[in-house]
């Protein structure tokens, strides 16, 4: 028996920014989360959602699985050529041709795992931010602004750092706005407050020392926290030496594999989304332990 075919997937969170212009469903009390779950649930009599972007056509189909989890395809129109046999030789014939990728959205945890597809974009980056800038323009009209962040292990920036602990040079660290995570009190009162006094959606520090010898100190309880919240997908960090190369969150992102038919939604897969979910929650919670 052959052995099925697996794809990767890379774990993302996702962020709802609510616009500062107070819509009528706002006023009333209802929540981001609820404006977002109700979006998702609008699938059930639209079936597909579409959109244009900088004249890319891209068609959203998203279903629900379970209470907390949807299953969504997320496809981009592009532009190809096929040959065509005639009797005076092989004629090139433009077709429509659409890539996808699947992204099970978990709306407890605000986790998005989405399929990689170099079809669509040449860097898991790049994918990321522009499913995000896709479904920001579908919830635009609910007053919410959407973000995905890469989850990714926090461990390998204090190794990274411990190795090169007498060369570092410059600390980059960016938060997301004021996210649900719990136990990370010193990154979020920080994030809330400047929230309050700027309105800003996002926050970046950064840390410079020129010689080499900046003190990234793995016993600072703030440091700590940035660097936890930040790999926890509400952000990214990058870090440099002047004797090794860049290292950042992006470069090593948390992989989970799926069969490449688990869109078809069986029973069998529906058993191994749910496997792969609790697989993703203990990853979840290492990354947020100190």
């Amino acid at each position: 028996m052959m052995e099925e075919k697996q794809k990767d997937y890379f774990i993302t969170r996702y962020s709802l920014i609510p616009d500062k212009q107070i819509d009528i469903d706002t006023a009333i009390g209802i929540s981001k989360e609820s404006k977002f779950m109700d979006w998702l649930m609008s699938f059930q009599q639209e079936k597909c959602k579409e959109t244009t972007y900088y004249n890319i056509n891209y068609t959203l189909y998203c279903k629900k699985i379970s209470e907390y989890c949807f299953f969504m395809s997320f496809a981009k129109e592009l532009h190809d050529v096929i040959g065509e046999k005639t009797e005076d030789g092989i004629k090139d014939i433009p077709i429509k041709n659409y890539k996808k990728c699947n992204i099970i959205i978990h709306t407890l945890n605000q986790w998005m795992i989405i399929e990689r597809n170099s079809d669509i974009y040449s860097t898991i980056e790049y994918q990321k931010n522009q499913i995000a800038t896709i479904i920001s323009r579908f919830l635009k009209p609910k007053y919410l602004y959407f973000e995905l962040g890469i989850m990714t292990e926090k461990n390998n920036f204090w190794q990274y750092v411990a190795a090169n602990k007498d060369s570092l040079t410059d600390l980059d660290v960016t938060f997301s706005s004021p996210n649900f995570l719990r136990g990370l009190d010193t990154v979020s009162d920080l994030l809330h407050e400047t929230n309050n006094i700027y309105n800003n959606t996002s926050m970046s520090i950064h840390l410079k020392n020129e010689d080499g010898h900046l003190n990234i100190d793995n016993k600072n309880p703030f440091l700590q926290d940035a660097i936890r919240y930040s790999s926890s997908g509400c952000g990214k960090w990058k870090v440099k030496s002047s004797t090794a190369k860049v290292y950042s969150s992006t470069d090593n992102p948390f992989i989970v594999q799926l069969p490449e038919d688990v869109s078809q939604l069986k029973d069998s897969d529906l058993q191994i989304i749910e496997s792969t979910l609790n697989h993703v929650q203990k990853l979840d919670s290492e990354s947020r332990k100190e």
